[in-house]
Formats: C-alpha cells, sequence, structure tokens
C-alpha cells in the first residue's frame, strides 16, 4: 500500500516538474516570439517611415523635374529668339555690309573722277601757258582754268561793240584747240559787263564768240556755256573746266550698280 502510494506520490511530482518545466519553455517561446515581433513590428514601422521618405523624395524630384523641363522649354525659347534674333542681325548686317560696299564704290569712282579732272585741269593749265605765253592773265577758279581777257583786245570799238576784232581769231583758235583736245572738258564763257552796256550789244558780243568758237573752229555747242554777269572790269572770262552735269549722270548710274 505505501509502495503504490509512494508511487503515485512520485508520479504526481514528476508530472508537476514537467508541466513546469513545459510552462517556462513555453513562456521563453512566447517571450521570443513577443521579441520576434515586436523587431518585426519596429522593421515594419521604419519600412513604412522609409516608403514615406522614398515618396516624399519621389515627389520632390518630380517637382524638380517639372521645374528642369519648364526651365529647358524657356532656354529652348529663348535660344529660338536669340537664334532669330541673330539672324535678323545678320541679315541687317549683310544690307549695312552692302549699302557700305556701295558706298565706298561711289566714293572710289567720286575720287578717281576728280584725280583725273586735277589732271585734266593741270594739262589744261600747262596748255593755256605754252600756247597763250607767260604773259596771259590766267587764273584757276574753283577748279576751272580760267583765261580774262579785256572787251577791248576782243571787241571793235574798244571793246563795246558787237563784233569780234580780226587779231582776236587767233587767240579763240588757240583756246578752242585747247578745249577740242580735251573730250572731258567743256568752256564757259562768262561776259562781265557794266550795267550801261546794251542787252543788244551782250547778245551780239555773244553771238561773234560762238560763231567763232562753232563755226570757225569747229567746237561743238554742247561743250560751250554763256553766261553774263554785271561787272565794271568789262572782261570775257573763258573757264574750262569738268563737264558736271556727264559727272553728276555717271555718278547716278554708278549708284545704281
Amino acid at each position: 500500500m505505501k509502495n503504490v502510494i509512494f508511487s503515485t506520490l512520485l508520479i504526481l511530482i514528476t508530472g508537476l516538474g514537467l508541466n513546469a518545466q513545459s510552462k517556462k519553455e513555453l513562456q521563453a517561446e512566447l517571450n521570443n516570439l513577443e521579441t520576434e515581433l515586436q523587431d518585426i513590428k519596429t522593421e515594419l514601422a521604419e519600412a513604412r517611415n522609409n516608403e514615406k521618405i522614398s515618396q516624399a523624395q519621389a515627389q520632390s524630384y518630380q517637382t524638380q523635374l517639372v521645374e528642369v523641363q519648364a526651365n529647358n522649354a524657356t532656354l529652348l525659347t529663348n535660344l529660338n529668339n536669340f537664334t532669330a534674333q541673330s539672324n535678323d542681325k545678320l541679315d541687317n548686317l549683310s544690307g549695312v555690309m552692302e549699302t557700305l560696299r556701295k558706298k565706298e564704290n561711289e566714293l572710289k569712282f567720286i575720287n578717281e573722277t576728280l584725280t583725273s579732272n586735277d589732271s585734266i585741269s593741270l594739262l589744261v593749265l600747262t596748255s593755256f601757258k605754252q600756247t597763250l605765253g607767260e604773259s596771259a592773265n590766267i587764273a584757276v577758279e574753283k577748279g576751272a582754268i580760267t583765261l580774262i581777257m579785256p572787251h577791248s583786245s576782243l571787241f571793235d570799238a574798244q571793246g563795246k561793240g558787237p563784233a569780234l576784232k580780226p587779231e582776236a581769231n587767233d587767240v579763240i583758235s588757240k583756246i578752242a584747240g585747247i578745249l577740242k583736245s580735251n573730250d572731258r572738258m567743256i568752256m564757259t564763257i562768262e561776259n562781265q559787263t557794266e550795267e550801261t552796256i546794251s542787252y543788244q550789244t551782250v547778245m551780239g558780243q555773244s553771238g561773234s564768240l560762238i560763231t567763232a568758237f562753232g563755226e570757225t573752229n569747229g567746237v561743238p555747242a554742247d561743250k560751250m556755256l554763256l553766261l553774263r554777269s554785271t561787272n565794271p572790269s568789262n572782261t570775257i572770262r573763258f573757264k574750262l573746266h569738268p563737264d558736271f552735269n556727264t559727272f553728276y549722270l555717271q555718278l547716278r548710274q554708278n549708284m545704281k550698280k
């Protein structure tokens, strides 16, 4: 009987010990699971936090991308505008350069013509002095080579008549020869008279000169111009100068090129 009771107690004690041991193991396992759960929750929280950070960064990147795209569009527009303006300025510059080229050609033409006229004028002056002698009253007036002769040496009635003296024809012939030898020169005949000289006398003198130069010495009418001015000197001024009308027409023609 005692043995049975002892055995029973032994079994109970052993069972209780095993039960106590199982609880400890279970409790330990439970604690481990709780720890793992807590770690998982922590990791989950961190993951969610990282997700929010990633979303915020993604949103920021998206905003920056939109701003960059807008800036790029603005830069592209500015570049197109700059290119268009550059093309306009280039076209304007080309136009300016073309205008300058034309002006340069015009100035070159004028300079070459004036230089040539100066050379011709020098030749005419030399011819005047060689042909008429050093005693001739020759002057240079505004680019014109001018021979100044008193009425008395050219016209009858002591210079108050309309007809030429016979000795005047020799001088007129020499002047005509110089004029005809220079195709680019024309002559202005300026009759300077006192106011008391009648219009008929002045016209008669001018007619006599034109006849002497034209019919007698073969000077074309388009190479002579007549001019009267009031001056008590009573002189005739034979002015040989470039044909400025022809020069003007040549200049206009050159400007059209």
